[in-house]
């Protein structure tokens, strides 16, 4: 005995099936070609990539001609005919730099003084235009003497012994320490050794 099983599709149902079939078969295929053009582009990239690192693999040595270069010509030493003319005229820029750093070094040095010797003549003059032609108008400052006659005008020299004239610990006896203050006054007669 044999049983056939008869299934029912419904026509609607089965039709839906197909076209969704045929979709998903669509967008499998579009899928793989653009996968397909992405592995394409990166083997053209990276094959371009790969040309341009050999390409940095031939500068270098290059690269390092011209640093070893520098090297001797910041010694001193002239570089070599026979080397690269781009190596040469690189090895040759740190001696032009330098060259140029000491000359604005010179002007420089040479404004500033120019400057200086100016301004002190032209003070000069006008010291003396005043002294001259207005001596009413200039002048002198009172001499600032000690009580034993002896002129220091320097304010460094004033501020100095101000701050020496306090009062300086001294020992009274031995090994009693710093017992009483000894003013700078006191310490006049004293002998040096």
């Amino acid at each position: 005995m044999s049983m056939n099983l008869v299934f029912a599709v419904n026509p609607i149902i089965e039709t839906g099936g197909q076209i969704a079939a045929i979709i998903i078969c669509l967008f499998l295929l579009i899928f793989v070609l653009i996968t397909l053009g992405f592995h394409l582009l990166m083997t053209v990239a990276m094959t371009w990539v790969r040309e341009k690192s050999e390409l940095v693999k031939k500068v270098r040595p290059l690269v390092e001609s011209a640093n070893e270069t520098t090297d001797v010509v910041k010694r001193g030493v002239k570089p070599a005919v026979t080397e690269n003319v781009i190596v040469r005229r690189v090895a040759e820029v740190p001696l032009q730099v330098q060259a140029v750093d000491k000359r604005v070094d010179q002007i420089s040095d040479r404004v500033a003084k120019t400057t200086i010797e100016i301004r002190a003549r032209t003070i000069q003059a006008q010291t003396i235009v005043k002294a001259f032609f207005m001596p009413g108008l200039f002048k002198r400052p009172a001499p600032v003497a000690d009580k034993d006659g002896l002129e220091f005008n320097s304010p460094g020299y004033q501020r100095l012994m101000e701050q020496q004239s306090a009062e300086i610990p001294a020992a009274t006896e031995p090994g009693e320490g710093y017992a009483r203050a000894v003013s700078a006054s006191q310490l006049k007669d004293v002998p040096t050794h």
